[in-house]
């Protein structure tokens, strides 16, 4: 579920948002505008992802995630996400970039082994030199789901 309204539930991500405005007020900020100072207790939750000759790579691949995962830094989105998922993951960084402005999304995990797991994504565009959308900053907080 996608809601441009931006009503996060996690104050991590919230946080995140403020710090995604903060780094180029009225643009869309490159990936050289964040720091590891300034992303602090984010980094271990957030992914950078490039889009390049129409293919998303993870540049970074935070150690949050991969717990649930494993580590995607350096490999393509179409060589580390299952085939039957692909199409929503696609979905969801191509509608980002398509409106050039962050986006929250929500979803249950559909594996078994998952599905007693929630996830709220914060995915934000990021520019290249140009000032293009061509990446996104990714962050995802994982919580129980309550029968």
């Amino acid at each position: 579920e996608c809601d441009a309204a931006l009503a996060f539930e996690d104050e991590r991500l919230a946080a995140l948002l403020a710090i995604w405005r903060e780094a180029a007020p009225g643009a869309l900020p490159r990936r050289e505008a964040f720091t590891a100072r300034m992303l602090g207790r984010h980094l271990q939750h957030l992914t950078f992802v490039e889009r390049s000759e129409g293919r998303y790579r993870f540049r970074l691949f935070g150690s949050a995630l991969s717990r649930f995962t494993g580590d995607w830094t350096g490999r393509h989105l179409d060589e580390a996400v299952p085939k039957q998922y692909l199409a929503s993951w696609l979905a969801t960084y191509d509608t980002t970039l398509e409106a050039c402005a962050p986006l929250r999304f929500t979803a249950r995990f559909r594996p078994a082994e998952l599905a007693h797991i929630k996830a709220e994504t914060l995915v934000a565009p990021l520019a290249d030199a140009d000032g293009a959308a061509n990446g996104l900053l990714v962050s995802v907080a994982y919580t129980p789901v309550v029968a």
